[in-house]
């Protein structure tokens, strides 16, 4: 024996178009509009709007596109851009590490490495090895190391300096980790520029 299943009425609604509102019992699944004139008098209004969530989709696809087709090595400088942003803010108040440029030097400043990158990978995002020091110490003189030492041991002190140059386990980064390293120092920066607006 079958049952017979009522079927609710549809509620009404009020039309989209903004010159109308009128209040109407839809006949369709997402009807919008009390009358086809009323779905003209909106179109372009929809269309826009489809246009614009289309646009978005599109930017979004090639957004996921080029990650996915990103080599590792521009993971790679976009992890070390953002934790070079944060030394370079993070000791903004401090003069150059390897020379007595002040705070106040109107030049080009740089985060340079105690322990460089090619000889210590590991140590490339070890906050104590990376410090601001000015483009004359770090580009031509390669970090002016007999001038970093002395200053590195006055701000970390001589056991992390030792510890910088003793023996350190190798490490491979993977690219998540160098996504972990780029939102990490990202956020870093973003806290310490609303710390300095505050």
């Amino acid at each position: 024996m079958r049952v017979a299943i009522e079927k609710k009425a549809p509620k009404p609604k009020t039309c989209k178009n903004p010159a109308c509102r009128a209040s109407f019992v839809p006949q369709r699944l997402g009807q919008a509009v009390c009358s086809p004139k009323c779905g003209l008098a909106i179109k372009d209004v929809n269309q826009t709007k489809a246009r614009k969530a289309l646009a978005d989709v599109g930017r979004k696809e090639l957004r996921a596109a080029k990650e996915r087709v990103k080599p590792k090595g521009q993971y790679m400088r976009e992890a070390q851009a953002a934790f070079n942003s944060w030394v370079r803010l993070r000791d903004a108040a401090l003069g150059c590490v390897s020379c007595d440029k002040p705070a106040t030097w109107a030049g080009q400043w740089h985060a340079s490495h105690f322990r460089s990158v090619g000889s210590s990978p590991e140590h490339r995002f070890n906050p104590l090895n990376v410090h601001r020091a000015c483009s004359v110490c770090n580009n031509h003189l390669s970090g002016n190391i007999l001038g970093y030492q002395p200053e590195l041991i006055r701000r970390i002190g001589l056991e992390a300096v030792e510890t910088l140059l003793g023996p350190s386990e190798p490490k491979r980064y993977t690219i998540e980790d160098l996504k972990a390293i780029t939102a990490e120092y990202r956020a870093k920066t973003k806290e310490l520029k609303k710390g300095e607006a505050a």
